[in-house]
């Protein structure tokens, strides 16, 4: 008997070692997933992570206020690069566009009797419109958007609620600058310029329009004097009346002042067709002239 019983003792003492095993397990298990708790979590080197100074840095993690205890996170940055290339060439041109928006993936978890409550606390904070405050664990408070949220219900887990959220650092609205057009500006304002004095000149002239239209019917009362003495017919006579000689009855020579010996019709006559010519062009040039004013 003694020999039987001795197999079953031994295999009673390992099912207790491996359930003390699977306890501790267990326990450990416990104490990580509250670890942002407080709980002293032994780690490789026999030191607790609360009493480290890696762990004094972590801070509670939240959303919008909303409290969650971190389990994983992602962080993306960067820059904007566009990738140029171009035929019968080996290598490209990577053009820098700026620094890409830090983006924050996070899995984390709500734990405790409440955790429901705590859950719906996070869902109406994620459906908020606009920036709000993360409190990132590792990196601080930060002013992002939220991108997308999700949050899951495991039977196996109890009392826990993961979360997974996608974040992205908020930006300031920035519009164009407006900047003045110097030269743009003193160009309008010439003209403006021109323009208004070109309307004061028109008032002062209107006001002595009447001056000049007197003035240029004055010169056209005299210039028509003037055409009509040298197309009178009878200075074809008193041309030649000067000339020395008996000319008819027509042409007595009755004048004051005679002409000199060798003076001849022809050259009397083309004398006076030429001096009605000067006259009468000389009275165009005046009415034209006196037309512009």
């Amino acid at each position: 008997m003694s020999g039987f019983l001795g197999p079953i003792s031994g295999a009673i003492s390992g099912v207790n070692r491996l359930v003390q095993t699977t306890g501790s397990v267990v326990s450990d298990v416990a104490r990580i997933g509250q670890s942002f708790g407080g709980s002293q979590i032994p780690d490789s080197s026999g030191a607790s992570w609360a009493d480290g100074a890696w762990f004094q840095q972590l801070q509670p993690g939240s959303w919008r206020g909303v409290g969650f205890v971190l389990d994983a996170g992602m962080t993306a940055a960067g820059r904007r690069v566009a990738i140029h290339e171009y035929p019968y060439r080996d290598d490209a041109w990577a053009e820098d566009l700026g620094k890409l928006p830090r983006r924050f993936s996070i899995q984390a978890f709500l734990v405790g009797d409440d955790v429901y409550q705590q859950r719906d606390a996070m869902l109406r904070a994620c459906e908020q419109s606009g920036a709000g405050t993360l409190v990132h664990p590792t990196l601080g408070s930060i002013q992002c958007v939220l991108l997308e949220f999700q949050c899951a219900d495991r039977r196996e887990r109890g009392r826990v609620v993961e979360l997974q959220f996608s974040f992205i650092v908020a930006g300031d609205v920035k519009y164009p600058a407006t900047t003045t057009a110097t030269a743009q500006t003193v160009v309008a304002a010439a003209a403006q310029l021109n323009i208004a004095s070109a309307s004061d000149l028109g008032s002062a002239l209107a006001s002595v329009a009447s001056v000049a239209h007197a003035a240029t019917a004055s010169v056209g009362q005299f210039t028509g004097i003037a055409m009509s003495a040298v197309n009178d017919a009878s200075r074809i006579f008193n041309s030649v009346r000067g000339l020395a000689g008996f000319y008819g009855r027509y042409g007595t020579g009755s004048r004051s002042t005679l002409q000199p010996v060798t003076a001849t019709v022809q050259g009397a006559l083309a004398a006076a067709t030429t001096a009605r010519t000067l006259v009468n062009s000389t009275a165009n040039l005046v009415n034209t002239a006196a037309s512009f004013l």
